[in-house]
């Protein structure tokens, strides 16, 4: 991961780090695929884009790498006058093409595998793409086949019919979510919950607004925005709880959150409820406050990453 300006003045001591971090390991143990992140890049002169494409060659003629993958950070592409995007986009040996569902949207999209470089606009989307090409390279049957689906699509492909399935299906996410508690006790507090339904364009809430429920997606599709941030979302996984920190906190939503499919189905705990809950069963209520740590203690775990990603907080 480079950061700052890439200028004549030192995209050679760059590069000869990079090749020098390649021929220190033996034949056998060099990578297959170099993943190279400018999300912390400020500025590349043309001098610098000139070298980073040559860099990419050397990659695949000197030392053998099947792929080099570049992250922009952003959908603008590199901060430089230079199309340096169109000079390291290019597949030299494309191995296969797949179709793959877009974690966004739930559309099918078609995805090319190969050899060569390739332009990515965030890491996950990097290490995504490596991932698919080293399976590829051993058993591309893998990818072309319906086992190659999102882990949030196999979720939904699990659940059974039925809105009486459909609740042993929450009850068996919120158990994830709360593991070594009693099944009983998460039963009662799933029953705090009601159900809702939500369709594609939705919107379940605008950030700064108050915070007045806590979710639970369980079919369906969302996206997380961040309003001040140009582009910044963050998909929301079956199984994720939202909403939560701020009914406990009484504070205002950090973000908006969006529907992307025609009947996503969330289980939804109101403030009232949640007042209720406190009062009567405190035992249930421990739940969602552990639930709040937990997504709290993790979003710290990695918030030092996210900033440097990103430049903003975890959403």
């Amino acid at each position: 991961q480079m950061q700052g300006h890439l200028f004549f003045g030192n995209i050679s001591l760059f590069s000869d780090g990079v090749k020098a971090l390649i021929e220190e390991k033996p034949i056998d143990e060099r990578p297959y695929i170099i993943i190279m992140d400018f999300t912390l890049v400020l500025g590349i002169d043309s001098s610098a884009a000139q070298a980073i494409i040559k860099l990419r060659d050397s990659f695949t003629k000197q030392f053998g790498i099947k792929l080099s993958i570049f992250v922009t950070g952003s959908t603008e592409g590199f901060p430089c006058e230079f199309d340096l995007y169109q000079g390291l986009n290019a597949n030299q040996g494309e191995m296969l093409k797949i179709s793959k569902i877009n974690p966004f949207d739930g559309k099918e999209v078609s995805v090319s595998v190969g050899s060569g470089s390739c332009v990515c606009t965030d890491l996950d989307q990097a290490l995504s793409h490596a991932e698919d090409t080293l399976i590829a390279m051993v058993k591309p049957k893998l990818l072309s086949s319906s086992i190659n689906l999102c882990s949030f699509v196999r979720e939904q492909n699990e659940r059974p019919d039925g809105t009486v399935d459909e609740k042993h299906y929450a009850l068996k996410l919120l158990l994830r979510q709360t593991p070594g508690e009693d099944v009983t006790l998460v039963e009662k507090f799933l029953s705090y919950f009601t159900r809702e339904i939500y369709n594609n364009g939705d919107t379940l809430w605008k950030q700064d607004t108050m915070s007045d429920s806590a979710k639970l997606l369980v079919c369906g599709q969302l996206v997380s925005m961040l309003e001040n941030e140009t582009g910044t979302t963050e998909p929301i996984s079956i199984g994720n709880m939202i909403g939560e920190s701020g009914l406990v906190q009484k504070t205002n939503r950090n973000s908006t959150v969006y529907v992307l499919k025609d009947n996503t189905v969330l289980y939804s705990l109101s403030r009232q409820a949640w007042e209720t809950m406190k009062e009567n069963d405190p035992k249930c209520a421990h739940l969602l406050y552990a639930i709040v740590v937990r997504y709290l203690t993790h979003r710290v775990q990695h918030v030092s990453n996210r900033i440097f990603e990103t430049r903003c907080l975890p959403i």
